[in-house]
């Protein structure tokens, strides 16, 4: 917890745990200023920050921005038309799906309720929670389905060569329509790294881990990054500036921001910055393991490009690079925000999204996860409308109607009116131009360390004191 002028319990901390969540570890961004209290200054002062539009995070201290943003573009510009591709065929293959389930006379829904019904059953026998039946026929169908289109083409490679023609077909068939199957295992392998007992009971506990080790490199996940690097930095700072694809220190409303926060997004990807954090921090238990899970994917990579160097830059290499952008994009979204006059308030820094276009198992609700990590996806919606007078308090940044994907185009196409149009105003006393003021004010404030933290510290805890002493007199 900030050592600043707030109280030590807040509000939403206490309502979570009477709610029966469980709250973060650390509560960094969970802290309201007091009533009455808004020097915001002297909030982030308290943590050794000041308002900077200067200040960038090691090693991009050390370079001009430009220099970043050449990388960026060096990241960026060699993968982004070939997805733009696979998305628009993507999203036409969806429509297809959509047309063919309309015309089944029924067919798909009840082939899917027997699939549900029989994944339940089973669910009941090997789940440690029966509610996460639902993960099973994916988890199914993934651990045949990429394994086999990975053994597919290392044999047409090996037979026929390279041919671009396979390779749009491979990828196309890898991410599924509307990218189904990708977005799936992610969460898959997002969900896996948050539940540290497993999803299986003995004695099928030899299942835990499936995701991000055996399906997950298949979709350019690397080992451990979820349950190590994704908990122990990114969950304890909450994007913060101590997290090591912090965004704050950039201006949101420039698209050039993105192109400039995609290096630092890639050396998380990679595991790299978390891999020195950890050694930093002299973290050994995480940084091993951490490792492991580097070790392992990187030298399967190694091994399948000294096999074929065309083969592992097309088939290895390629799923790594296409989630730099795709989840660089969703990471620097999620988490955009800043109220200038409140600026550890948990409910502003992180985005929900309500009646989501794509909200696979309630990861749209940004902010109970940062929250309540704990708080199980099928009770999410509750835990939201538990906490729902606090998001209206906070005036939360929520959104509806609406997907993280169309979010982050319009956040860098600046479509701040069609922001504003989809800006949930719990109060129901802001006008569209309101709302899109204030999402821009939330997006153009940024901070960085103070040279002298220390000094900061000082001066924030004098007015802290000198505040408490004024509501004493």
């Amino acid at each position: 917890m900030p050592s600043s002028s707030t109280t030590t319990v807040t509000p939403s901390a206490t309502a979570a745990a009477a709610d029966g969540g469980v709250p973060a570890a650390s509560t960094l961004w969970d802290v309201p200023p007091e009533e009455g209290e808004s020097n915001a200054e002297d909030l982030i002062g308290a943590k050794g920050w000041e308002p900077s539009r200067q200040w960038r995070p090691v090693p991009w201290c050390w370079v001009p921005d430009w220099v970043a943003g050449g990388l960026g573009l060096l990241v960026l510009l060699p993968v982004a038309p070939f997805m733009a591709v696979l998305i628009g065929t993507g999203e036409l293959s969806m429509a297809l799906c959509l047309w063919v389930h309309r015309h089944s006379r029924g067919l798909f829904p009840a082939l899917g309720r027997v699939v549900q019904r029989a994944c339940a059953t089973l669910g009941a026998h090997v789940l440690r929670d029966p509610r996460n039946a639902d993960y099973l026929p994916w988890m199914i169908f993934l651990l045949l389905w990429a394994p086999s289109l990975f053994l597919w083409a290392m044999y047409r490679t090996a037979t026929q060569g390279f041919d671009w023609t396979f390779f749009f077909v491979y990828h196309f068939l890898r991410i599924g329509p509307r990218f189904r199957f990708f977005a799936r295992i992610h969460v898959l392998v997002h969900k896996e790294g948050h539940d540290h007992a497993g999803f299986f009971k003995p004695p099928f506990t030899f299942l835990n881990q499936l995701n991000q080790w055996v399906i997950g490199p298949f979709y350019g996940q690397v080992p451990n990054s979820y349950s190590i690097a994704h908990n122990k930095i990114h969950h304890q700072f909450h994007n913060a500036l101590d997290d090591v694809h912090t965004n704050l220190d950039l201006d949101r409303t420039k698209p050039w921001s993105f192109v400039v926060y995609l290096p630092r997004f890639v050396l998380y990807w990679t595991g790299i910055s978390p891999l020195i954090h950890f050694l930093y921090h002299r973290e050994w238990k995480f940084a091993r393991h951490m490792f492991q899970g580097m070790l392992a994917y990187y030298g399967g990579m190694a091994a399948l490009c000294y096999w074929n160097p065309v083969f592992g830059l097309a088939y290895c290499i390629f799923p790594n690079t296409e989630d730099f952008i795709f989840f660089g994009g969703i990471s620097y979204m999620w988490h955009c925000f800043l109220e200038p006059t409140d600026p550890f308030n948990q409910y502003v820094n992180s985005v929900t999204i309500l009646k989501g276009k794509d909200n696979i198992w309630n990861e749209d609700f940004h902010v109970v996860h940062h929250h309540s990590p704990g708080t199980h996806w099928t009770d999410i919606p509750k835990h939201y409308q538990a906490h729902v007078e606090l998001y209206r308090k906070y005036q939360a940044t929520i959104f509806e109607d609406c997907e993280q994907g169309e979010m982050l185009f319009w956040l860098l196409a600046k479509k701040w009116d069609l922001l504003a149009q989809h800006f949930v105003d719990l109060n129901g006393k802001m006008t569209v131009e309101q709302k899109r003021e204030l999402i821009i004010r939330r997006l153009s404030y940024t901070v960085g360390k103070a040279r002298d933290e220390e000094g900061a510290k000082a001066k924030a805890a004098a007015a802290a004191a000198s505040l408490k002493a004024s509501k004493n007199d």
